[in-house]
């Protein structure tokens, strides 16, 4: 998480009202968008609507991920800026590689399956190619172990911008902005670059009845 978030978190321990307005979608009141009709991630952002052409059982979403494409990720237990709290990178057929957190083990692998404790994810193409590839496992080899953004320094990354870096790394355009409420890169926001086009989106089973 980024200082200037942490900054926020203990000024909402202060005063709940300076916090920016959370951003959707809310687990608890997902709808489905007919197939045909025109979405965009507005949609989901302010009314939690997913498109139903796309919606899969969760793991079927993340097994089609393209190998390189980026996947958000959200559980019902969010914080402070809304449920949609992680992005992580399909590496492999069966490998994702992500920035793991403040009290993780830093830049590391993680098996596909660890989604499996998901809600709700989003699979996205980043513009990576197969052509891409060596530049992008060639930059996961070098961070390897990264620690997690805190105070400015070098290769040190929340995991968006661990997901920027590899993008940079392969020639790509950064594929998480600067949200200016939050001052941070928030996951979410992938969703909202032109750069980026949503494949698939994966739902646990139960969360809403799938198309």
């Amino acid at each position: 998480m980024p200082r200037s978030l942490l900054l926020l978190l203990g000024c909402a321990a202060l005063l709940t009202g300076c916090m920016p307005a959370v951003l959707g979608p809310d687990m608890n009141a997902l709808t489905l968008q007919p197939a045909g009709a025109a979405w965009t991630a507005q949609d989901v952002l302010t009314d939690s609507a997913l498109p139903a052409a796309q919606v899969l059982p969760l793991l079927e979403a993340a097994q089609r991920a393209p190998v390189g494409s980026l996947i958000v990720a959200c559980q019902r237990k969010g914080n402070v800026y809304g449920q949609c709290t992680h992005i992580t990178r399909k590496l492999s057929e069966h490998d994702l590689t992500e920035e793991t957190g403040l009290l993780g083990l830093g830049a590391t692998l993680r098996p596909l399956e660890s989604l499996s404790r998901r809600d709700l994810i989003f699979v996205l193409d980043s513009g990576v190619r197969a052509a891409h590839l060596p530049a992008l496992q060639a930059e996961v080899q070098r961070l390897r172990g990264a620690p997690y953004q805190l105070n400015g320094q070098l290769d040190a990354f929340d995991c968006a911008t661990y997901q920027n870096a590899l993008q940079r790394a392969a020639g790509l355009p950064d594929a998480v902005p600067l949200d200016p409420r939050w001052q941070a890169h928030l996951p979410l926001g992938a969703l909202t670059v032109s750069t980026n086009t949503l494949l698939w989106v994966g739902v646990r089973e139960g969360l809403l009845p799938l198309p």
